[in-house]
């Protein structure tokens, strides 16, 4: 039994919403909070279709909605069934929010919608309903998470406790160690090790002798999106040490301890960050939605330079870090320095198929998707949306071999057979995608931004993407993937591997996108960070 939200609608006080059932008959709806609290709300049925009418000031006997996450239930033989919603209609809910003001715009209550998914399948919709209050303090950030219960608000008390200890520190260090303008830290808080942008930018450094001038130290630790416990306080002690001795602090992603203190204004923040453009919504471009910054105290807002692909994308990084335009560098990547190198490729391909010889002479399909889940503790992909049997026999058949690189977020690894291991490997520990893409022919990826990179190869891209349409309403993205992608998007496993029978790659499309992204890159972006920034132009 099916209940799909198909419309809804505003009539000043009155929220509409429109529902299409396989059965209308012994029906009872009822909106349910998440606590499993109840409220019964009355419905009219005609000719399959349900038509709900609910007065928001009157929607609980005569009352509002109390604060809380609501959805909106079928009660059918003694069965709860949670009304899904169609995707077109979905996609309408940010415009259907609601703020309604009172006590002199001191107070209003809101009512915004949102969806989410069980299954990767279906779009279930839930309405938030929240009365709120002016905040006059609302640049200063407010830690509310796991406030709910003892233990979490011990946990909330050391959180605050350990933060007024870390600013403290870090402001007291500050003013002790003198700013002479040639101390850099090299800083990753999501990898422990040096790679990419930042890997490059030190490299380059060292190469031109600037070591000599500049003293670089490094931190790397492997610490967003987990949380801390007192075992970690030495461990941030040790990091807002370093950071306080710093004119120049390079990092390559979010940082949470950028968030517990201002840095001091002799400090520079440069922002070089890991990807170059994908789809995914981060930063302050998911504003609103689940695990989005605060309006203030993020460590966005700390950046006083960005560094970018190229000048295509300032647009796209000013909307996921809310910074001025005059913060942001389109210099290029400099990852992709000598990326196109003739003898750099060769010597990685002699080295690699002499490591890996049971893919020598095969073409190469890499297959490297995103995370599903909303944070890292519970990143996952769902492995059953990929048959490993076609694919062993589609590579059988065409000479292939299949590597699978999963999203270092995804602790749970495929499972490959034994009876496929001459065609499908699994690459996932392997460092550097980067340098993979000097032997793949083909880059299967989904909502990932590495195909960035890849299309400066000039080979071809597909997207398979099986939940696009409940990725890009749950998850949210820059813009549409199926009117933007540089490639072929296949939103059904047959239609990935049809595309693959038939080369069917639209190849133009990434021709196109080197052409929209690259056309200003000169191959000389670690250079040019470090002439614009820690050299500020001179000769």
């Amino acid at each position: 039994m099916t209940f799909e939200i198909n419309n809804i609608y505003w009539e000043r006080v009155f929220l509409n919403i429109e529902i299409k059932a396989d059965e209308t008959a012994d029906l009872r709806f009822f909106l349910k909070e998440r606590s499993g609290r109840m409220v019964p709300v009355k419905h009219e049925a005609c000719h399959g279709q349900i038509t709900i009418c609910l007065h928001i000031a009157c929607i609980d006997g005569r009352s509002f909605l109390e604060n809380g996450r609501w959805q909106l239930v079928a009660l059918a033989n003694g069965t709860e069934h949670v009304c899904t919603i169609n995707s077109e209609t979905a996609y309408k809910l940010d415009d259907l929010s609601r703020v309604f003001k009172y006590a002199e715009n001191q107070m209003a209550y809101n009512i915004s919608f949102g969806v989410v998914s069980d299954d990767e399948k279906t779009l279930k919709l839930y309405i938030d309903s929240y009365f709120m209050i002016e905040n006059t303090r609302w640049k200063k950030r407010r830690y509310i998470r796991e406030v709910r219960g003892g233990s979490a608000k011990v946990k909330r008390f050391f959180m605050y406790v350990s933060i007024i200890l870390i600013r403290i520190y870090y402001h007291i260090l500050y003013a002790l160690i003198p700013k002479k303008g040639n101390r850099i830290l090299i800083m990753s808080e999501t990898k422990d090790y040096l790679w990419g942008n930042l890997k490059f930018i030190d490299d380059r450094i060292k190469e031109r002798g600037l070591d000599n001038r500049f003293k670089l130290s490094y931190s790397y630790r492997s610490v967003a999106g987990r949380h801390q416990s007192f075992k970690d306080i030495f461990s941030w002690a040790k990091v807002v040490t370093k950071i306080a001795a710093q004119d120049y602090v390079f990092i390559d992603d979010y940082a949470p301890v950028l968030g517990f203190f201002k840095l001091g204004k002799k400090t520079k923040l440069i922002q070089v960050w890991h990807a170059g453009e994908g789809f995914k919504s981060v930063g302050y471009s998911r504003f609103g939605k689940d695990g989005s910054p605060f309006p203030e105290g993020s460590c966005h807002k700390q950046y006083t330079h960005v560094i970018t692909g190229s000048q295509h994308l300032v647009k796209v990084f000013q909307e996921v870090f809310a910074i001025e335009e005059e913060a942001f560098y389109p210099v290029g990547m400099p990852r992709l320095d000598g990326f196109l190198d003739p003898d750099r490729i060769e010597n990685f391909r002699h080295k690699f198929y002499t490591e890996y010889p049971m893919v020598a002479g095969k073409k190469i399909i890499l297959f490297a998707p995103t995370y599903r889940g909303t944070e890292q503790k519970l990143a996952y992909y769902d492995y059953d949306k990929i048959d490993l049997a076609v694919i062993n026999e589609f590579c059988r058949k065409n000479g292939y071999a299949f590597l699978i690189k999963m999203h270092p977020f995804v602790k749970k690894l495929i499972d490959i057979p034994a009876e496929y291991a001459q065609n499908i490997f699994e690459f996932t520990k392997y460092p550097n995608i980067n340098e993979l893409y000097y032997v793949t022919d083909l880059l299967v990826t989904d909502y990932s931004s590495n195909y960035f990179e890849y299309a400066l190869m000039e080979r071809p891209i597909l997207f398979y993407t099986y939940d696009r349409e409940v990725y890009e309403l749950t998850r949210g993205v820059h813009r549409s993937i199926k009117d933007s992608a540089p490639g072929k998007v296949c939103d059904s496993f047959e239609e990935f591997m049809q595309a693959l029978e038939n080369r069917d790659f639209e190849f133009e499309k990434t021709k196109q996108f080197v052409i929209d992204n690259f056309g200003d890159y000169k191959g000389n972006a670690a250079d040019a960070v470090i002439d614009q920034i820690l050299l500020k132009g001179e000769k």
